[in-house]
């Protein structure tokens, strides 16, 4: 697992596991938001971010955007 720190005062830091392809958001309030489906491309940009915070934003709104297919 790798430990991504992000300078916040919302996200202590954030965590990726490659086996699950999951990102560990860790919150300073102790809570907690994992987003599937997270690839190496993905984190090699969050680690090269002059923003991180608001690459790891732009991740959790993916995760919450329902799929619409249109015709």
């Amino acid at each position: 697992m790798k430990y991504i720190p992000i300078s916040s005062k919302q996200i202590a830091y954030v965590s990726y596991d490659d086996q699950s392809s999951q990102m560990h958001i860790q919150y300073h309030t102790g809570h907690s938001h994992i987003c599937d489906n997270i690839d190496q491309e993905q984190v090699q940009q969050l680690i090269q971010s002059d923003n991180p915070y608001d690459l790891v934003m732009r991740l959790t709104q993916l995760q919450r955007v329902p799929n619409i297919q249109t015709t």
